[in-house]
C-alpha cells in the first residue's frame, strides 16, 4: 500500500494525540511495521538533504538519543549540517563532538536536545500551531502565537538554599521550549518581522517570510518526512535558551535587580517528579524554582508545570526589562534622597515590589515596536517610559525576552502625585490604604489631582497600626477581637478622603474650600493650615481643640509630579475621614441635649415642636441644607414673642419649657429654616455651585432666597425684606454631614 504524504500526515497526527494524552518525559513507541526510513537513516543517507550531517548524528548518539531518532518516538528534527556543527564546536573550544561528550556531556545533551521536538510537525503546524486541533489552523485568531515547542533539552538537576525553609534542595529543570518565529507571528503582532526578529538576533537574518525562523537559526530545508517525523534543516547549530532568570542572575550586571527579585523565591516540592524521575537523579525529593505573586515565575522554563496545558505553554511567555546595578544604584541615589530608607535592600517590600512589576510584562513575548508604538502597557496601566532601542543588553530566553538598561527614569507612579507615600518612609501607611484598598493604580496620568498625604503618626492617632507577619504586611485596627485588617472600603474612604481631582494651590492666608472626591465632603484651608469638613464638624463640641494642622506642599525633588499636586499634613487628631464615617445631620440635631452647643435651642424648638422621633426629624426626608438660629438669636426671639407657635416661651439650661406652644405653627416655622437639597450637587458657601436664588423649604409654599455675594452669605424668607445674614464666625465654611449641611445665622428668619 502506498501512503499519500496527506495520508502519513493524519496517521502520524492520529499517533501525536494520543501521546499526548500519555505524556512521558520520555516516550517509547514501537515502529510500525509498514513504514521504513527513519530520521537516523534519513540524516544518515543525506536524503533529500543536500549536505551531510554526520556529526549532529554522532553528538545525537553520544547523547544517547539516536534510539528516538530511530523510531523511538515521533519527533520533529531540527538538523544543522556538518560545517555549521564544526563552526558551533570551534567557538565552545571543542575540535570534536566527542570531544565534547567526553568534557561536558550534560551540555551536549542541552545542545541535541534543543534539536529534538516532540512529536511532529508539518510546515503549516510549525508556522501556525492550534493547540485545540489543526482543523483551526486557518483561523485567523492569535496566528502563529503558539510560537513555542516543546524540546528534549533540559539542564542537569543542581541544587539551591530555600532561605524559606533553611535547607538545601534538590531543583529540577524542566525541559525546554524552543521559539519558533513565523510571518504570522509578527504579523498577529501588527509588527515589522524583520527588525523585530534581529533586534534579539543580531548575528542571524530573517529568512522566515516564506517559511520560519527557529530561534536563531534559518531554515534551510522544510518538512523532510521520515517514518518516525519530520527533518528540517538550519544553517547553524541552536544554542539552548536558558530562562529570564538564570540570564539575569548569571549577568554581574544584574545582581542588583536579581537579588530584589530572589526575595520572592520559595522552592516547590513536586510529587510526581520525585516519583517519577528521583530515583533516576539518585535523589528523593524533586523542586521546581518558584516565585511568590506578583512576580511571575521567571525561573520556570514552562509558565505552568502542567504538561497538558498546551494552549498556556506554547504562548504565554514573559518580559524582563530590567536596569542594571548602575542604573538602580542611580535611581535610589536620587529618588530616595534623605527618604529614610537607607539603602536599595532597605525599602519597604512592597515598594520593591511595585517597583519589579513595573518592570515584568506577563502574557506574551514583547518586542520593541510594541513598546514603541504603545500596545502594551505596563502593571500600572500605563505606557511604558523607556526606548527599548536603548537597551544595552537583549536576550531572547526559553520563556520570554529579556532587556537591559543603563538608565531608568521609574515607574511612572512614583513620579504621580502618590509619589511620596513610595518615597518616604513616615508616609509608607498611606502607601498601604492605597494598595489595600484598590486604589493604587487610580492615580495615572490622564488626569490631574490634588493629594493630601498624611504621615504615619496620624494613622497611629486614628487607630490604625502597620503589621507585619510571616504572610504579609498590612493596616491593622483594634477591635473586640484584637487587631484585625481593616477592611478594603474603610481604606478607600480613607484615600478618597485625601484626594481631590484638579490641581489646586494652597493659599497661605485666608480661606478656601476645597471639595474632594466624595460628595459634599471638603477641605477648609485658613491661613496656611488645613482640616477636613468631620473634622470641623467638631469644633462646636465643649472644650474642642482647632481642627486645623499645618501643611506644606511636596514636590518630587523641587520637581512637579507629572500628574498634580501633593501636600502632606501631620495631625496628633487622627486621619481626615469622610462625613460618611460620622453621625448624620438629622442624628447630631435630634440627640442634642447640651446647652454648651450653639445649635441647643433650636434641636430644643424642634422637640418642642413634636419633630424628633428617637435619632430622627419628622418630614425632613432627603438631602437638606439648615441655616440655623444661633442659641442668643433664639433666647432673644423668644423674649420678645419672636417666633410663631410660642408665646411667653423660655428656655432653661436643661431644655425644660414655659410658656404656651401651638405644634403645627412652630412645625410649619421651623421648616422653613431646611432646604430641600436632593437636587444641589454642593453645600452653601462663598463661591460654591449653588448660585444665589430662591430655593423650595420643607414648609408647604415657602420658598428661602439664597444670596451670595463672593464673600458673605444671607438668606431670608420669599416676600420677606428681613435679611438675615450667615454667621461669619465659622469663616463661611459649612458645616457638612452624610445626610445634609447647615450655617448659623444671626438672627431668625
Amino acid at each position: 500500500m502506498v501512503f499519500t504524504k496527506w495520508q502519513l500526515f493524519s496517521l502520524l497526527l492520529v499517533s501525536c494525540l494520543f501521546i499526548s494524552c500519555q505524556d512521558k518525559l520520555l516516550e517509547h513507541y514501537e515502529k510500525p511495521d509498514w513504514m521504513s526510513g527513519n530520521i537516523w537513516e534519513t540524516l544518515e543517507t543525506n536524503s533529500g538533504l543536500g549536505g551531510n550531517y554526520s556529526i549532529f548524528l554522532k553528538g545525537a548518539e553520544l547523547a544517547g538519543f539516536r534510539p528516538y531518532l530511530e523510531g523511538k518516538g515521533v519527533l520533529t528534527v531540527l538538523a544543522p549540517n556538518d560545517e555549521a556543527f564544526a563552526d558551533f564546536l570551534t567557538t565552545r573550544g571543542y575540535e570534536s563532538v566527542e570531544e565534547m561528550a567526553s568534557s561536558d556531556l550534560d551540555e551536549l545533551k542541552k545542545v541535541i536536545g534543543f534539536h529534538l521536538l516532540y512529536y511532529s510537525y508539518t510546515k503549516q503546524m510549525m508556522e501556525n500551531y492550534r493547540p485545540e486541533g489543526q482543523q483551526f489552523g486557518e483561523s485567523l485568531i492569535n496566528r502563529g502565537m503558539y510560537y513555542k515547542f516543546r524540546t528534549r533539552s533540559a539542564s542537569p538537576v543542581t541544587q539551591a538554599f530555600d532561605k524559606v525553609n533553611n535547607r538545601t534542595v534538590d531543583v529540577y529543570h524542566l525541559e525546554r521550549f524552543i521559539p519558533v518565529f513565523s510571518p504570522h507571528f509578527f504579523a498577529t503582532k501588527k509588527i515589522d518581522a524583520k527588525e523585530n526578529y534581529e533586534f534579539f538576533y543580531p548575528n542571524s537574518t530573517w529568512n522566515g517570510g516564506e517559511g520560519f525562523n527557529v530561534s536563531g537559526a534559518s531554515v534551510e530545508n522544510y518538512e523532510i518526512i521520515a517514518n518516525n517525523g519530520y527533518v528540517y534543516t538550519v544553517d547553524r547549530v541552536i544554542e539552548p535558551l536558558e530562562t529570564i532568570y538564570e540570564e539575569m542572575k548569571s549577568n554581574p550586571e544584574f545582581t542588583e535587580f536579581a537579588a530584589l527579585y530572589d526575595a520572592y523565591s520559595y522552592y516547590e516540592y513536586d510529587p510526581t517528579l520525585s516519583i517519577e524521575y528521583g530515583p533516576t537523579v539518585g535523589v528523593d525529593s524533586l523542586f521546581l524554582h518558584k516565585h511568590w505573586e506578583p512576580m511571575p515565575p521567571i525561573a520556570l522554563e514552562w509558565p505552568v508545570s502542567d504538561y497538558s496545558m498546551l494552549h498556556t505553554l506554547a504562548s504565554i511567555s514573559y518580559s524582563v526589562f530590567a536596569p542594571t546595578n548602575k542604573a538602580l544604584n542611580t535611581f535610589f541615589s536620587t529618588y530616595w534622597a534623605n527618604s529614610g530608607y537607607e539603602s536599595l535592600h532597605d525599602v519597604d517590600p512592597l515598594i520593591v515590589s511595585l517597583l519589579l512589576n513595573e518592570y515584568v510584562y506577563g502574557g506574551s513575548v514583547v518586542f520593541p515596536e510594541e513598546i514603541v508604538s504603545g500596545s502594551i502597557v505596563s502593571n500600572f496601566g500605563s505606557a511604558y517610559n523607556f526606548d527599548p532601542y536603548k537597551a544595552t543588553y537583549r536576550k531572547m530566553c526559553v520563556n520570554g525576552s529579556f532587556y537591559g538598561f543603563d538608565e531608568i527614569e521609574g515607574p511612572e507612579l512614583f513620579n504621580s502625585v502618590i509619589g511620596p507615600s513610595f518615597q518616604r518612609s513616615d508616609r509608607l501607611n498611606f502607601l498601604y490604604a492605597l494598595n489595600s484598598s484598590g486604589s493604587l493604580y487610580s492615580f495615572g496620568a490622564d488626569q490631574t489631582y490634588t493629594l493630601l498625604i498624611p504621615d504615619n503618626d496620624a494613622f497611629h492617632a486614628s487607630g490604625y497600626s502597620l503589621i507585619t507577619n510571616e504572610q504579609e504586611t498590612y493596616l491593622a485596627e483594634e477591635t473586640d477581637d484584637g487587631l484585625v485588617a481593616v477592611n478594603s472600603a474603610t481604606l478607600r474612604n480613607i484615600v478618597n478622603a485625601h484626594t481631590m481631582v484638579g490641581e489646586a494651590d494652597f493659599h497661605a492666608s485666608g480661606s478656601q474650600v476645597l471639595a474632594n472626591v466624595m460628595p459634599y465632603n471638603y477641605w477648609y484651608v485658613k491661613d496656611g493650615q488645613i482640616t477636613c469638613s468631620s473634622k470641623f464638624n467638631s469644633i462646636l463640641a465643649p472644650g474642642a481643640l482647632s481642627p486645623f494642622v499645618p501643611f506644606q506642599e511636596v514636590t518630587n525633588h523641587g520637581q512637579p509630579w507629572s500628574n498634580g499636586k501633593t501636600y502632606t499634613y501631620r495631625s496628633a487628631l487622627g486621619l481626615f475621614e469622610s462625613i460618611f464615617e460620622v453621625d448624620g445631620l438629622k442624628k447630631t440635631l435630634a440627640s442634642n441635649n447640651d446647652n454648651r452647643y450653639p445649635y441647643f435651642a433650636f434641636a430644643q424648638l424642634l422637640r418642642r415642636a413634636g419633630l424628633v422621633s428617637g435619632e430622627d426629624i419628622l418630614g425632613i426626608a432627603g438631602r437638606f441644607i439648615a441655616f440655623i438660629p444661633s442659641n442668643e438669636a433664639i433666647y432673644a426671639a423668644l423674649a420678645n414673642d419672636e417666633i410663631p407657635g410660642i408665646t411667653g416661651g423660655a428656655l432653661g439650661p436643661n431644655g425644660e419649657w414655659t410658656g404656651t406652644v401651638d405644634t403645627e405653627v412652630l412645625k410649619n416655622y421651623l421648616y422653613r429654616y431646611f432646604i430641600v437639597a436632593s437636587q444641589i450637587p454642593t453645600c452653601p458657601f462663598p463661591g460654591s455651585e449653588m448660585v444665589s436664588g430662591e430655593y423650595t423649604t420643607y414648609a408647604m409654599g415657602q420658598s428661602l432666597v439664597y444670596t451670595d455675594t463672593g464673600s458673605s452669605l444671607r438668606v431670608r424668607l420669599k416676600g420677606s425684606s428681613k435679611e438675615c445674614p450667615v454667621s461669619a464666625q465659622y469663616d463661611y465654611f459649612p458645616f457638612a454631614y452624610s445626610d445634609g449641611s447647615f450655617h448659623f445665622i444671626d438672627s431668625i428668619l
